[in-house]
């Protein structure tokens, strides 16, 4: 099991900024009194592409193994034997890092919040589609996270990153090649271009592929005292069955799929 403190801060700051870059958004055309005000696809795909390419590049800088991804921890943890206590303190610093992302949400857009008694704030922290139908949204997520996951762990291997994934110690080695600062550079390229890409899944799924982005979220949604939520609840079983289990199941194939395919590079 790691025991450096930079090991699983790096997971925590990573997951904060792509949560907060996303969420700010969202707030932005959700609420009254910003300066947005309603939604633009364009900025929409930016704004989320930029939140996870700085999120992976920062996270990797500082060290650390930039899952942001619970689905991710668990292909580790289920394919490429990483120590079950470092996946768990993992996927705890992704759960912190969703409740420190709504919580910052939370105060920068306090006077929003309160000047917007009306319309919905959970979808500001969690994903749903434009239709539900558990299947068919089931299937749609596990596709959209298996794809999104795939290029960004192929892109990375393109700079030579990560090539021995697990360590003896159950660490993901994800070293960023000779020149780290171009390393991480490249990774953040490739994020922001796996988010865009994904960003036509929006009406499907919407634009979740990750457990930490929707279903931590909306745990840290019914915990604090965001001003009027006015009684809103959490759809918890569409939560758990498609932006949990499916998001996870997706991110679980994407590691052995492209695990598969570096070892016999």
């Amino acid at each position: 099991m790691i025991t450096e403190p930079m090991y699983y801060l790096s997971e925590f700051v990573g997951s904060l900024i792509f949560l907060l870059g996303g969420y700010a958004y969202m707030c932005n055309i959700n609420l009254k009194k910003t300066l947005v005000g309603k939604l633009n696809y364009i900025e929409l795909t930016v704004a989320w592409s930029l939140a996870v390419g700085f999120a992976l590049a920062i996270s990797l800088i500082m060290g650390g193994p930039a899952c942001l991804n619970p689905g991710v921890v668990f292909g580790q943890m289920i394919w490429n034997k990483m120590n079950i206590g470092t996946g768990l303190l993992l996927i705890l610093m992704e759960f912190l890092g969703a409740g420190a992302a709504v919580l910052l949400c939370m105060v920068f857009f306090n006077d929003s919040f309160k000047a917007t008694p009306e319309g919905s704030k959970r979808g500001i922290f969690s994903a749903y589609p434009v239709e539900k139908n558990y299947v068919q949204n089931f299937i749609q997520e596990f596709i959209a996270t298996f794809f999104f996951l795939f290029l960004v762990f192929m892109g990375i291997a393109l700079i030579g990153a990560g090539e021995d994934i697990v360590n003896d110690s159950g660490a993901i080695v994800a070293h960023l090649g000779s020149n780290p600062a171009l390393g991480a550079l490249i990774i953040g390229i490739v994020g922001f271009g796996a988010v865009a890409l994904l960003s036509l899944t929006l009406n499907s799924t919407g634009f979740s592929m990750n457990a930490m982005r929707s279903f931590f979220s909306s745990v840290w949604f019914a915990i604090l005292p965001i001003p009027n939520k006015n009684g809103e609840k959490v759809d918890w079983a569409y939560q758990f069955a498609v932006n949990f289990v499916g998001s996870s199941l997706g991110g679980i194939a994407a590691v052995i799929v492209t695990t598969l395919i570096k070892n016999n590079m």
